[in-house]
């Protein structure tokens, strides 16, 4: 049998986000409550947000909207709760307090890809593939990034998990290599640093093979 509890209201987390005079859509209290546009129709479905009203826009088709107050006398309410899987969406759970395996993946999931989805907004592919080509031309990462307007971790950052533009990046770099990617120094810890000797000096390398020099040193430190 489903566990029942009480717990506060999903909306009770956002009520300093509500203003009180206005309206709200499904769609804009889904994007309050930072879900999906069918976990709020389930949570509507299912008592959770009473007192709708609903528009027939003049494209047809229905819309379902609540006041502000409406939602602010919500928000100080506490809903009973059965976490029953097969009714609710595992998402809409974990808002209210289910952590079992299940629920805790669908939040994970919808966390990245809202994220990422955010993430693109911030450096969309018309940016990426420009800050791609200024690398490829012998352009430094760090002014590379500054031209297209955006931070150097944020570069990085997105090379963590984006493959394709991780590999796109990393072929471009080989351009960046000061001794050149031929060269037995190439990707070693002198390349890397650099000599500031007055005799020879060469500036730190942060080419390709420097900065793949650079990773595995520090995975193997992290791992020791």
């Amino acid at each position: 049998m489903p566990q029942t509890t009480t717990q506060p209201h999903p909306l009770a987390k956002y009520a300093d986000r509500i203003d009180a005079s206005a309206d709200y859509t499904a769609r804009q209290l889904a994007a309050l409550l930072e879900l999906s546009l069918s976990s709020v129709h389930m949570m509507a479905g299912y008592g959770w947000l009473p007192g709708s009203r609903m528009r027939t826009p003049a494209r047809g088709g229905r819309k379902y909207t609540w006041t502000g107050q409406q939602l602010l006398r919500l928000a100080g309410r506490r809903i009973k709760v059965q976490y029953d899987h097969e009714r609710y969406a595992p998402s809409t759970l974990y808002r209210v307090g289910c952590r079992c395996p299940e629920c805790t993946a669908a939040h994970n999931t919808e966390s990245r890809q809202r994220r990422r989805a955010l993430a693109e907004e911030k450096f969309p592919e018309p940016q990426r593939t420009r800050l791609v080509e200024l690398v490829g031309e012998g352009t430094p990462v760090e002014d590379a990034a500054q031209e297209v307007g955006v931070s150097v971790g944020y570069v990085f950052g997105r090379a963590t998990w984006d493959a394709a533009f991780a590999d796109a990046l990393d072929d471009a770099g080989w351009a960046l290599c000061v001794l050149g990617e031929s060269s037995p120094a190439c990707g070693t810890a002198g390349a890397y640093r650099g000599n500031d000797s007055k005799r020879s000096p060469r500036p730190p390398c942060r080419g390709t093979g420097c900065r793949e020099y650079k990773r595995e040193s520090s995975r193997q430190t992290h791992s020791t």
